[in-house]
């Protein structure tokens, strides 16, 4: 008689993962196509806080570019850089900087983008070292560019304090935003290449 297929089949485990990361890949993808959808630019011009400027720009491409992962959308004429000392396995609990680029208009944008168990969920972080307990929510699901680069920017000052502690609220316990500081210096680096690409730096 012949045997069933056991539940622990290791081919089986496999499928399941991969489907799970193509599931979470391509939700990120419509919240990144639903960011830009709802801030197309209109008859007085874009907003010049997320204008190229053309040395920025130069500057990105022939220094910065090459520690960058790059994903392109060539429907959408939108490309994303995603620095390479962040860990791309999108099943791993993180929050992820991304610099996006629109060719059509020269503007860039910077997309907070929150991976596993954070991608469909507000997620509530604190500054540790703060005697005020700063706290700060970061929701995927908005399009709100401002949002992003706000959200971002506190993030940013947060890490260069002298400790740089942020931590995230995760099963109602406090615990590190970040794996480690390859990561921080990963944020920090693409925060600071969107300000030089936008001329803000």
């Amino acid at each position: 008689m012949p045997k069933s297929v056991s539940h622990n089949d290791p081919s089986q485990a496999e499928m399941f993962r991969l489907l799970k990361i193509f599931g979470l890949a391509s939700l990120a993808l419509v919240l990144i196509l639903s960011f830009f959808d709802g801030h197309r630019a209109n008859n007085s011009g874009e907003d010049p806080t997320f204008t190229i400027k053309d040395a920025g720009l130069l500057f990105f491409y022939n220094v910065r570019r090459i520690d960058y992962h790059t994903s392109r959308l060539p429907e959408t004429k939108l490309v994303i850089y995603t620095h390479k000392s962040f860990n791309k396995d999108s099943t791993l609990n993180t929050l992820l900087l991304d610099i996006i680029v629109n060719k059509n208009n020269q503007t860039a944008f910077l997309f907070l983008n929150p991976q596993g168990n954070y991608m469909n969920r507000k997620m509530l972080l604190r500054n540790v070292e703060s005697q005020k307990q700063d706290s700060l929510t970061v929701s995927p699901s908005s399009a709100n560019r401002h949002s992003h680069l706000e959200n971002a920017k506190t993030i940013g000052l947060w890490l260069q304090e002298e400790s740089g502690n942020v931590e995230v609220l995760s099963e109602n316990k406090w615990i590190p935003l970040f794996e480690g500081k390859k990561e921080e210096q990963a944020f920090l680096h693409t925060l600071n290449d969107f300000l030089k690409i936008t001329g803000k730096h």
